[in-house]
């Protein structure tokens, strides 16, 4: 069941109140007219006061305010609690959902899944809504953590100077309002709130002492990281380290800015997924650093790297800093040189670098088309099957599936990939491996559409190398619509401002 916490578990925080709060939105600003806010709330004192202050700031300016609960399946708990948050939060004219993780659960790495999941499901619901702005609840106790457990794992710059206080999503921005704020201090808020209708009671315990919240048992469990490092630092306030955070952040600003600068100078990211760097940028700021500027210089190619290896690969997260170093070097040391890093292929050519997806490394198993709505592929592609209800087209519907484009076995005829390369002329240079791994749509194993190619285009194709073209007749009617869509931008950096980084 849920462990409700009283008032009394503080002593000596300051509670924030409508003014304050505002003052720390206003460097996310500026908002619509009328702005709409997604506040992430598990209960806990953070997530709480968060939706409660979010609420205030969003009435004054005739908006509106929807939190969300995910339930990650993790605790037979979650589902009391979320419904708790959800009567709780009532009584502040708050409106209430919980969207629940059914992926597997398993492994070391369940944590780092549910926080992806979670992120996951939430940038669904601020799409479906058509809201841009999601407010999460990290604190400066947090932000002290994060960095402490950074600085353990030796991260670069940018890694140790903590979270940023706001990140991009496909469809929305994270924004984190309470980083400057102390644990103390919002647990303050939260003894200070009195629910609407609710009426303070002379020595109260409990649920009447001000806005009760939940304590997440997993909160102190050692076998956890942040916990380990949690009880270590032991901040309860939060006070310590603020004037190294401020150092931290400043670094981090200057390489951030100098990744944004290399990466819209010196790197494209063409319509088939594949990049193109300038190597003379890339290598020989990594091969000679020297002094505080060229150190910066360098930080910011080794994190514009990373980034494009995720982009480019479909990760989550970019490679380790050192594999990316170590690649680097290796591509200093010799003018045509292939290495795999990331779930990419880092090309060196005479005067460019390519970064591709590695075919060796991707899923090729068929992957399930959802017609008339986006479909995902291996976390790069995105395919609209567009079918019209009285299209005259098979009944089996069901058997449409995407795979790579090496899967395919005209793909492997010399003339199926000399005429790909006159259709689409910029092709002419690429990989081979580098268009084995673009997405083909199929049917029943017939091939129907390559990204880059309507179905007209792949007729001729694949008549140019002598393969049966008849089936392609029965889809004249459907619209297919590939787009390059990664689940991260190149570079969010670039969205931030240094007066909040």
């Amino acid at each position: 069941m849920c462990n409700h916490q009283s008032g009394r578990a503080a002593s000596s925080g300051v509670p924030l109140d409508a003014a304050s709060f505002s003052a720390l939105m206003a460097s996310f600003g500026p908002f619509e007219d009328r702005p709409r806010l997604l506040v992430a709330v598990s209960g806990g004192a953070d997530s709480m006061a968060l939706a409660i202050l979010a609420q205030q700031w969003c009435a004054e300016r005739a908006g509106q305010v929807l939190a969300v609960t995910v339930d990650h399946g993790l605790r037979t708990e979650a589902a009391d609690e979320a419904r708790w948050v959800a009567g709780q939060l009532a009584q502040y004219g708050i409106e209430h959902v919980t969207l629940r993780w059914n992926g597997a659960k398993s492994g070391a790495a369940v944590q780092e899944m549910a926080r992806a999941a979670r992120y996951r499901l939430i940038d669904g619901l601020a799409r479906d809504r058509g809201i841009l702005h999601v407010l999460v609840a990290h604190h400066l106790n947090d932000q002290l953590e994060t960095v402490a457990m950074r600085q353990s794992h030796d991260s670069g710059p940018v890694g140790r100077a903590g979270m940023s206080a706001r990140r991009m999503l496909p469809h929305c921005r994270i924004l984190r309002p309470l980083l400057p704020v102390s644990r103390r201090d919002i647990e303050a808020t939260l003894q200070a709130v009195m629910p609407a209708g609710r009426r303070p009671v002379a020595g109260a315990r409990g649920d009447q002492a001000g806005q009760a919240w939940i304590t997440d048992p997993s909160n102190r469990n050692r076998a956890f990281e942040r916990v380990r490092i949690r009880q270590h630092l032991q901040l309860p306030d939060g006070a310590g380290g603020q004037n190294d955070l401020a150092g931290l952040a400043r670094v981090r600003c200057d390489v951030e800015g100098e990744t944004g600068r290399f990466l819209a100078r010196h790197v494209a990211i063409e319509a088939d997924g594949v990049a193109r760097i300038d190597s003379a940028a890339l290598i020989n700021t990594v091969a000679h650093c020297e002094g505080s500027v060229s150190t910066v210089k360098r930080d910011a190619v080794l994190y514009g790297m990373g980034h494009i290896l995720r982009v480019v690969g479909g990760g989550h997260y970019a490679p380790a800093r050192d594999s990316i170093v170590r690649c680097l070097d290796l591509m200093g040391e010799r003018q045509a040189v292939r290495q795999s890093l990331g779930g990419c292929v880092i090309h060196r050519r005479e005067n460019h670098i390519l970064v591709y997806r590695e075919f060796g490394r991707m899923p090729h198993t068929a992957c399930p088309v959802v017609i008339n709505a986006p479909t995902s592929w291996d976390n790069r592609f995105q395919l609209c099957l567009e079918i019209p209800e009285n299209g005259g087209l098979p009944e089996d519907r069901d058997g449409f599936s995407i795979v790579p484009l090496g899967a395919c076995d005209p793909f492997h005829k010399r003339v199926f990939r000399q005429r790909l390369a006159r259709t689409v002329p910029f092709w002419a240079n690429r990989p081979r491996l580098a268009l084995a791994s673009l997405p083909l749509l199929c049917w029943q194993d017939q091939p129907l559409s390559v990204a880059g190619l309507e179905i007209h285009a792949l007729s001729d194709v694949l008549s140019a190398a002598g393969c049966p073209t008849d089936h392609l007749e029965l889809f004249r009617a459907i619209r297919v619509t590939w787009r390059f869509a990664p689940s991260a931008p190149l570079w969010e950096g670039g969205f931030k401002f240094v007066a909040n980084p």
